[in-house]
């Protein structure tokens, strides 16, 4: 028990000193006491207001129109229906005050007006703060070191790495939204946190990687404060991925890419609270995905385990998966995609130690009409579910209508 708790808080000690040494190494010029004139002409550059991209307002709105078919619940035999809500509704500001700091602030109204029998499966809802952090560039001439700080995402997987306003499929799969549930207590994945990330790319080539460590209060207790670890390392071929850094990737290349990236993503977190008198003593995630990108076709898809310990119960064991296919026309000046996904989640183990246990799969058929890219959208999907986890199973038609300022 000795051991454990010295490698914790030694591990504390090592990631707060790390990030210590990086912000003084960053500012460390302009502490002098007497400057010379190039490090004047540094520090005007260093807080040279960028008038810009100081505040920038955002509204995004995505409207779902769905229609249930042989909606079941517990036995219970649902009346097929027709559903209108906004399944996304965020207000918020971006920006950039300086050359090397950026901030996003985000609420969310998602699921206004959600017809609680409709076959669409609930995850977060309004109002909420969405996000609210600050990355800083820690090297003036490289995108291989930003700071991370605030209420973001606990990134492990391409998939919840990827903004939601341009995946191919109707929504983000169910599939990561376990995985994202798992790992922070949250279904979107959001925690307070800080951490380092950064890109590098080479001739044909390039790498890009996060590592953060977070404070899910889902499973904060008064015995334990053990935090989350996360971990994603992405390898990308030929053409890159990611010609600049973003925390966040795009789901569509707009036919302007050809290559792979292989990404690896791993969470560890020990002692949580379960609830008042359960706890875990450690819980683990890993995995690997994939995207494959060929000029408009475009492949993408992933595997991931969970696993979690209590004492005196058998272990909780899962493993999630999805792979998705779309293929992205250039008509004029607007984009038509056909897309079809599916996914696979299953859990065995106690309830007690994780609540979704059993099976849950989807398949997405559907085309996606981009007329001003992810800023102005129209898609029309069938989605067939099946499951012995969720609480409502059941197939939809879905019509998405999307609008971003």
């Amino acid at each position: 028990m000795l051991r454990t708790i010295f490698i914790k808080n030694f591990s504390d000690k090592i990631i707060s000193c790390s990030i210590l040494l990086i912000i003084i190494t960053k500012f460390q010029p302009l502490l002098s006491q007497q400057p010379d004139k190039a490090e004047k002409t540094s520090l005007q550059d260093f807080l040279a207001l960028n008038q810009e991209n100081l505040f920038t307002p955002l509204i995004c709105m995505e409207s779902w129109l769905t229609y249930s078919m042989g909606e079941e619940k517990n036995g219970e035999k649902f009346e097929n229906r027709a559903d209108v809500l906004f399944r996304r509704f965020r207000l918020g500001a971006k920006g950039s005050p300086y050359n090397w700091l950026g901030y996003s602030f985000q609420i969310s109204l998602d699921r206004l007006g959600e017809d609680s029998y409709a076959a669409t499966k609930s995850s977060c809802s309004g109002p909420n703060i969405w996000n609210a952090y600050i990355s800083a560039k820690l090297l003036q001439k490289s995108d291989l070191l930003y700071l991370n700080a605030g209420y973001y995402w606990a990134v492990i997987s391409r998939e919840t790495q990827y903004s939601s306003w341009a995946v191919g499929s109707f929504d983000k799969t169910r599939a990561d939204w376990y995985l994202r549930d798992f790992t922070t207590g949250r279904g979107n994945g959001i925690e307070s946190g800080i951490g380092i990330a950064g890109i590098k790319n080479f001739n044909k080539f390039g790498i890009s990687y996060l590592l953060n460590t977070f404070e899910p209060s889902a499973f904060l207790s008064s015995e334990y404060a053990s935090r989350l670890y996360t971990g994603r390392l992405m390898v990308s071929f030929l053409e890159s991925e990611f010609p600049k850094y973003s925390y966040l990737l795009c789901g569509n290349q707009w036919r302007k890419r050809t290559g792979v990236t292989l990404g690896f993503g791993a969470s560890t977190q020990s002692n949580g609270k379960i609830n008042d008198t359960l706890f875990y003593t450690k819980s683990n995630t890993f995995g690997a995905d994939i995207l494959i990108n060929y000029v408009g076709l475009s492949i993408d898809g992933q595997y991931y385990l969970l696993s979690r310990s209590a004492e005196s119960l058998t272990d909780f064991e899962g493993a999630l998966w999805h792979i998705r296919m779309a293929y992205t026309f250039e008509t004029g000046k607007t984009f038509f995609e056909p897309c079809i996904s599916y996914e696979n989640y299953e859990g065995t183990g106690p309830n007690s130690i994780y609540t979704y246990t059993g099976e849950d799969e989807t398949l997405d058929i559907g085309v996606n009409w981009y007329l001003n890219k992810d800023k102005l959208k129209l898609a029309l999907h069938y989605i067939y579910q099946n499951a012995t986890v969720s609480t409502n199973v059941g197939d939809y038609y879905g019509v998405n209508a999307q609008f971003r300022l």
